[in-house]
């Protein structure tokens, strides 16, 4: 697969949505939306409808989740819509789903605090929210995470 799938998730799904955009994928989720306007839009978009909402339950185009564990959730997510987790691991931003992009490490001397830019070389920033991210405990954390779930 050259690109990890689309995803739109209803509002009971926020840490799964922040979870599947640090595995690269796209992830519609807006908690200001309820879950019919979201199955709309997934339409729309050509987006594969997660949610918990027993209402949906039987639409033919949406998967409705039983865990309510978000490591269950991922694994019923991965086993439906598989897709490399590593290969497109940390290219969107967690928060608002845009893609990130590398900048070169003078121009975060700045944006970012006098430790981290002494010990870090890569950084990246948001396009949708100015959101800097750069490898820390956080990203060596989820890549356990995602190890530790068979990803």
């Amino acid at each position: 697969m050259d690109e990890p799938p689309k995803f739109a998730a209803d509002r009971t799904l926020i840490r799964l949505a922040r979870w599947l955009r640090l595995m690269g994928a796209d992830v519609l989720c807006d908690d200001s939306l309820s879950a019919s306007e979201t199955l709309m839009l997934a339409r729309q978009q050509n987006r594969a409808m997660l949610t918990r909402d027993k209402r949906l339950r039987t639409a033919p185009d949406a998967l409705y989740l039983e865990s309510q564990s978000f490591r269950d959730q991922l694994r019923e997510v991965i086993a439906r819509h598989p897709f490399d987790p590593r290969r497109f691991a940390f290219t969107r931003c967690s928060r608002c789903n845009a893609m990130l992009q590398t900048v070169p490490r003078d121009a975060m001397h700045r944006r970012i605090p006098p430790f981290v830019y002494a010990t870090h070389e890569q950084f990246a920033v948001c396009d949708g929210c100015g959101r800097v991210y750069w490898d820390a405990t956080h990203h060596e954390r989820a890549l356990h995470e995602l190890v530790s779930l068979g990803l």
